[in-house]
């Protein structure tokens, strides 16, 4: 696959688990305060992930250094980490409501980063 369609089809499926991710999380956080927080953490995940999985693929199977891929995943993951460090204090100062912000960031962050593999081996 080429760079952007390979990209543009981690997008597509990195929206559509955020989405019933959701859905899902919609039923425990029922407030307005809680869905605004949710969204917000959906738009970060989705930014950070798709930044991620761009760092990795120059790396994938057999086409970097050894050792390069799991640099670059360490990388990412680290991002992630920071991203979620900082947003827990940043949520309580924008009054989001800190459960759910951070709650439905770790499960996106969790759902999406599970399909980095999968999708870095389907276009090999």
């Amino acid at each position: 696959m080429r760079e952007r369609s390979a990209i543009a089809y981690f997008a597509g499926i990195s929206a559509a688990l955020i989405i019933i991710a959701t859905i899902i999380l919609r039923t425990y956080f029922r407030t307005v305060d809680q869905h605004n927080a949710m969204l917000i953490s959906a738009g970060l995940a989705f930014a950070v992930q798709l930044g991620s999985y761009a760092l990795l693929r120059p790396a994938r199977g057999g086409r970097g250094n050894p050792g390069e891929l799991l640099i670059r995943w360490a990388i990412g993951a680290v991002l992630r980490l920071f991203v979620l460090v900082l947003y827990a204090p940043i949520a309580r100062i924008i009054n989001l409501s800190v459960e759910a912000a951070l709650v439905s960031l770790v499960t996106f962050f969790f759902l999406t980063m599970m399909a980095e593999p999968l999708l870095l081996e389907y276009d090999r």
